[in-house]
């Protein structure tokens, strides 16, 4: 009579290291998955959105700030931008008050822009100051919220000399 055939090896109970490899080879690259995984959880997380609780219908709301109050900011006169020096607006709402210096500049129109009062829902008084000039104020300014986010409001202070 022949011997019982002989059973394949079982797997190691323990992982193997790996083969040794001349250090002039290169290294094999990883399985592609390696690279897709961390990819596809960088990507679900600036989706930027989750279901917001109190909303059957399932709105996703993205995680950026959107601005109350938007200011575009030009000369009366001539109704364009200008050099404006010291620039700097402000929103108040009862305690509440926002200020910014910073100017985003369009650079297709040169439109000068500034935006205040992110996420910030409220009635505000809005002055906007430049040297030279006289203070642009505007009050009853009223910013909406809706499921997500603010309702941003545009508003254009001519500032007279």
């Amino acid at each position: 009579p022949s011997a019982p055939p002989v059973p394949p090896p079982s797997p190691a109970p323990f992982p193997l290291p790996p083969p040794h490899r001349s250090p002039s080879l290169p290294r094999p690259l990883p399985h592609p998955a390696v690279f897709r995984l961390p990819l596809l959880l960088l990507a679900a997380l600036c989706a930027c959105g989750k279901s917001t609780i109190s909303d059957p219908g399932g709105v996703v709301c993205t995680a950026i700030a959107v601005a109350g109050l938007n200011v575009t900011v030009v000369d009366s006169l001539t109704g364009q931008p200008a050099a404006f020096s010291g620039l700097w607006a402000r929103a108040r709402d009862g305690s509440y008050t926002d200020s910014s210096a910073m100017v985003f500049n369009d650079t297709q129109t040169g439109a000068v822009r500034m935006a205040l009062a992110y996420e910030r829902a409220g009635t505000f008084v809005v002055t906007v100051h430049a040297a030279g000039y006289a203070d642009w104020i505007k009050s009853g300014v009223t910013v909406t919220k809706d499921v997500c986010h603010v309702v941003g409001v545009l508003l254009t202070a001519r500032l007279v000399k």
